[in-house]
This record gives C-alpha cells, structure tokens and sequence, in this order.
C-alpha cells in the first residue's frame, strides 16, 4: 500500500474522529484528552518518519535510472568498437628496441613471424577486438604509388632488377610509367588461449600478379606456440635485413624468398633462439643444350636452421641452407646435386636513430634464394656434353646499407649491393654472370602515416660473354599506411 495514502487516511480520520469523540465525551475528565492529544502526536510523529523513508526510496531510485541511461554496455554488440581494449603483451628479449623500432619503407619486419608470437608493439596498436569474441585482429598495409623514370631501359619496369637489363645496351630510348602495384593488405589475427599463448594468423597480399593488377598471395600462414605452417619469409633469410629503399624490389644481392614451409623454433638463452624448417623445393634448371633439354624435379625437401641473437642495439643471425637440386633428362637419365649455403646478416644501431644493415650469402646451388638470381635457372648447370651431369653453381650476394635521420620526420639511405654466380664451361654466353646495385634517397614522414620520397638507382649487369650494360633510375613514391597511430604533426 502506498505510504502517502495510509498518512492521509490517519490524518483525515484523527481529525475528524478525536474532536467528535471529545465533544460527544465533554463530561469526560482532562485527563483522557491529554491522552488522546499524546496518542496523536506520537501516531504524526511515526508517519513523519514514513515520509522521510518515502522520500529517500524515491531518490535512490531517480539515481538508478540515471545511472542506467548514462553508463555504457560492458560489450557493445554489432560495432568493433570495445570498452575492452586489447591487453599488452610481456617483454620480449626475443625482440631487441632496435628491431621493434626499425622504420622502412616496404614494412616487411611487420609480416615476419616472431618467437612466441610476440608482436613488434606490445601495446597492440592498431588492434580492435572483435565482436562477440576474444579474437583482435588488426587491418594493415598501405596505398602506395611509384613515379618511375629511366634513362636508360632497365629491363623490369616497376621494380629495379639489374638482371633484367637488356644486353648489349639500347642507346637513346627512355622510359616513364607510374605503379600501384606496391599497394598491400594484411590480416593479422591474435587469438588468445591459456594453455596455447597467442596464435597468429598472418594473410598479405599486393598486386604483384602475372599482369598489371591481378592480386597475389604474398603470406598466409599460422604459428602456434613457435610452431609455423604456411609461407612466409624462408628461415634461410634475415625478415630485418629489408634496407629503407623506395624500389619494391630492393637489393639484388640479398637472399629474399617467400616459401610455403613447417618450422619449429626454440630458446636458447633470454636473448637467443634456434629455428629449423623444412621448405618447400623447386629445382631452378632451365638450361639446354644441343642433346637435351632440362626437366628439373625435387626429390626432398628444402632444409634449412637459423640461429639468431637479438640485443637492444639490433640482432645478428647465421642461418644454413641444404637442399638437393635434381633434373629429369629426356635421354633417360636423371641427375641430383647437393646444395649448401650460409647466410650471415646483422642489423646495428650507430648514432641516435641511425642504423646499419650488413649481410653476406654463399654457397653452392643457392640461386634461387638471392633476390637477383631467383628464377634464372641456374640453380646448376651441365659440365659435359658428352657426359651429362650436374654441378650445383657457386653464388655469393652482398649487401650493405646505412640509414641516417637527419631529423624526426626526414631520413636517408645509402644502399650497395653485389650478386655473382660462377657458371660452367657449358654455359650459355648469355647467362647471367654477376651484377651491381646502388641507391641513395630521401624520405620524408610529413604527419600520421604519410610518407613521400625520392630515389636514384644504378644498376650494372654482365653476360658469362664478358657483355655488360648500366641503368640509371629516378623513382618518386608515395605511401600512406593504413594503420594510423601517431598523431598528426
């Protein structure tokens, strides 16, 4: 029953009722009125003290509806938006300040799996979690579009590969085209479980395809624990050792390839991790000769192991590759040949944000692994025609660049590099023998994740003939990533 109307009811019937009853009742004596005056008083008082308790109730309930208007959902349901941000990962000794920091253009050090699956930014920045679920993901890549001229032709015309240089040289023609063939997108999920750590699954692609624009696959793999199946980065290459240039293609003497493969990593120290992989394998044989044609087949796996060592100044790695390059003659016989190579790379932090990047491959049969030489054929070649038989080719690649900031947003790079390989007596004339690449830039991070930028690049090639040619480039780029973090300068 409402309180207000059990006062009102009392109130109206002791009005009423005690005077009548003291008037019907005159005779009585004082005494019974002063006990019906006190009785009154005490029933006002204790409807006094239901109105005040009345009033209270009605307040905390005004508060309450209040509060449930203004105060957010825990989980808002249909929207990526979360009151539950992402929660930021332990340090890692696995990635040292001068990897987690290292700014270059192409970003590949973000797609390159890590030990336990620790990302570059603890904080997960860029990351929202999805709706429903304990699943974030984060949505990355950039736009990008190159400016390209050539003074020279230069063979490959949106990215920079000296062996593709015609030969001999063409004299007076030019060449001008604009690429967004750069341009990326990469899905990178996080999936959190107790017994298992986070569980990464990486997809990339750009627009590399067999023609102008068709999209292609560049990652798409997962890692549990330190546990990765799919293709990425070879365990044979250094995901770090990417210079700051504006070319897409980079250079020619480092040893770059993305392969579909099953690794398992381990520590062995804080700082220190081990990693073997077998990969998938692809004899490079195309040579000919007038006998026969090579028909090149894989009979094992690629393997290869890669020790690395991060520190907060950079990280140094030494990595091995074996393999067995194989190929099906038409005259019925088949011939393998084993194939070795070492890779040793690091990355160091000189002055302030400058760093350099050092690297060295060789080997035997490693041709398909250095950027420059990967899909020539010339993984191994005859070394008699009258006895037919392979021999895995002899190739060294060189790399060395050096960034330099000359303040926050404006930096530069200096990059040099160097492919060889050592071809048979039954080589063809034309087969690539050995070739230069050298580049200088400046690039510029004007606000958020813009960054623009000019480039010059030279490159020389020579023929097992002793025939060689040059080509001059001027690049202009600009990039505009899609994971905006930093503030708008």
């Amino acid at each position: 029953m409402n309180p207000r109307f059990v006062y009102a009811a009392v109130v109206l019937l002791a009005g009423v009722l005690v005077p009548a009853t003291v008037f019907a009742q005159s005779d009585s004596s004082n005494q019974k009125v002063q006990d019906l005056r006190k009785q009154l008083d005490e029933l006002r008082e204790q409807m006094s003290k239901l109105q005040a308790r009345l009033g209270e109730l009605e307040s905390a309930k005004t508060s309450e509806a209040a509060t449930a208007r203004t105060a957010p959902s825990a989980q808002q349901q249909g929207t990526i938006q979360s009151s539950q941000p992402p929660a930021q990962a332990a340090p890692s000794k696995q990635v040292g300040e001068a990897t987690a920091t290292y700014t270059s253009f192409s970003e590949d050090g973000v797609a390159a799996a890590r030990f336990d699956n620790v990302p570059l930014d603890p904080k997960y920045k860029g990351f929202f979690r999805l709706p429903g679920t304990q699943d974030i993901l984060k949505i990355g890549g950039y736009f990008k579009t190159d400016f390209i001229y050539d003074l020279k032709p230069a063979g490959n015309t949106d990215s920079f590969i000296p062996s593709s240089i015609p030969i001999p040289e063409v004299v007076g023609v030019n060449n001008a085209t604009v690429s967004i063939r750069p341009t990326r997108l990469s899905l990178d999920f996080r999936i959190p479980s107790t017994q298992l750590g986070d569980v990464r699954f990486y997809v990339e692609g750009d627009f590399f395809g067999t023609n102008a624009t068709t999209p292609r696959l560049r990652h798409a793999y997962a890692q549990v624990r330190n546990v990765l199946i799919g293709q990425t980065f070879s365990n044979f290459m250094d995901p770090d050792g990417f210079p700051d240039t504006l070319d897409f293609q980079g250079p020619n003497g480092m040893v770059n390839l993305r392969n579909p493969q099953l690794r398992y990593g381990f520590a062995l120290s804080p700082s220190t991790t081990f990693y073997i992989s077998v990969e998938k394998p692809s004899s490079d044989i195309i040579f000919t000769t007038p006998q026969f044609s090579a028909q090149p087949n894989a009979p094992s796996p690629d393997g290869t192991i890669r020790l690395r060592q991060e520190f907060e100044g950079g990280h140094f790695q030494i990595s091995g590759l074996f393999r067995s390059i194989s190929a099906f003659l038409p005259n019925g016989k088949t011939d393998s040949v084993f194939g070795w190579g070492i890779n040793v790379s690091a990355g160091v932090k000189t002055f302030g944000k400058d760093n350099v990047i050092l690297a060295v491959a060789a080997g035997h049969g490693i041709s398909r692994y250095i950027q420059d030489t990967s899909g020539l054929g010339i993984d191994a070649e005859p070394t008699s025609a009258a006895n037919p038989h392979l021999e895995a080719t002899p190739a060294v690649g060189v790399e060395a660049a050096y960034q330099h900031y000359w303040r926050k947003t404006l930096r530069s790079s200096a990059i040099y590099s160097y492919a060889a390989v050592n071809d048979t007596a039954l080589a063809a004339a034309t087969t690539y023998n050995h070739a230069t690449y050298t580049g200088t830039n400046l690039i510029w991070n004007p606000y958020g994740s813009l960054n623009v930028g000019a480039e010059f690049l030279y490159g020389w090639a020579m023929e097992q003939s002793g025939l060689k040619a040059n080509a001059p480039r001027i690049q202009f780029s600009a990039k505009y990533s899609f994971v905006k973090v930093d503030a708008d300068r």
